[in-house]
């Protein structure tokens, strides 16, 4: 049995919080976020098209809180063109140990997950981890 690819993870502006990204490079060695990629200032202005285009062209999944990129239009749609792989957390209202600890509890899961070619996007919840119907027909 051959292992799976590396597991290289971009988190984007709903999970950069300090606490949360040390917490998730402590479990993945490639963590890149949208302020490392952009710049702090610069990554509050950068469009989720554009760094959904990006991140998924250098080969990450994309990890996430904000549900409504999959059901907004021009953010579902560029998950579709780009073909990105997305993991969503199911809930926002999580502090950030509960994000770490459901994050970590499904992170043999993701890392299963990195050699399936996207579009995709998989929901983290309390009751485990699923994937969610992503709508490319009018990409």
């Amino acid at each position: 049995m051959t292992e799976p690819p590396p597991l290289r993870l971009f988190l984007d502006r709903s999970t950069c919080g300090k606490r949360f990204v040390q917490g998730v490079r402590h479990l993945v060695d490639d963590v890149e976020t949208i302020a490392d990629r952009y710049g702090t200032r610069p990554a509050e202005d950068i469009s989720d098209t554009r760094w959904i285009a990006d991140a998924t062209r250098d080969g990450r999944i994309l990890l996430g809180a904000d549900k409504r990129i999959l059901r907004e239009p021009v953010e579902r749609r560029a998950v579709c063109r780009a073909r990105a792989r997305y993991v969503v957390f199911g809930s926002g209202n999580l502090s950030t140990i509960q994000l770490l600890e459901l994050f970590e509890r499904d992170l043999p899961t993701i890392r299963l997950l990195t050699p399936v070619p996207g579009p995709w996007a998989h929901r983290i919840a309390r009751h485990g981890m699923d994937q969610l119907v992503l709508n490319c027909t009018d990409a």
